[in-house]
């Protein structure tokens, strides 16, 4: 019952993690100073529930997870977020904010990053990789054309994502 249930494949950069009733996906990173907790006092209540992280989770610097929160496979509560007691973010979103609203879709992990930009040793090598793949500009469009697809694709991704 009591101890964090983990993986070998997390990080946790001088992050606060309480140390019972909480359950670890793979692959996840606490950022520093963040704070996860299974148990808090609020006033006069003690609020003991058990916190589950999925795998695939990012956890910004300075965020709190608080008692009974479940963060979803492939999310990220960003920087100096922090959640609510009992709170659930759904699979693939990022969150931000007090408390943690839905914020964007996260397709770090659904576009196949890691596969497009394959095993680079060069740190420098990576970078320009990254920027070919997802910072290039339409400089031939005008401004009103680069408007017009940055709106369809927010439609796109609205009916995408609609049930």
């Amino acid at each position: 019952m009591f101890g964090v249930k983990t993986k070998m494949t997390n990080s946790l950069f001088e992050g606060w993690v309480d140390t019972e009733l909480l359950i670890f996906g793979k692959n996840v990173v606490v950022g520093q100073g963040a704070i996860v907790q299974s148990a808090c006092i609020i006033g006069n209540l003690l609020i003991i529930r058990k916190t589950v992280i999925g795998n695939d989770v990012r956890i910004g610097s300075h965020a709190v997870v608080m008692p009974g929160t479940h963060i979803g496979r492939n999310s990220i509560l960003a920087a100096n977020s922090v959640t609510t007691v009992g709170q659930v973010l759904e699979n693939n979103w990022i969150y931000v904010g007090i408390p943690a609203k839905k914020f964007k879709i996260n397709y770090f992990f659904e576009d196949g990053l890691e596969d497009k930009l394959g095993h680079v040793e060069d740190v420098e090598a990576l970078r320009e990789k990254y920027e070919e793949i997802y910072t290039k500009r339409y400089d031939d469009l005008k401004l009103k054309e680069r408007r017009e697809l940055r709106k369809e694709k927010k439609e796109e991704e609205k009916k995408r994502w609609q049930p």
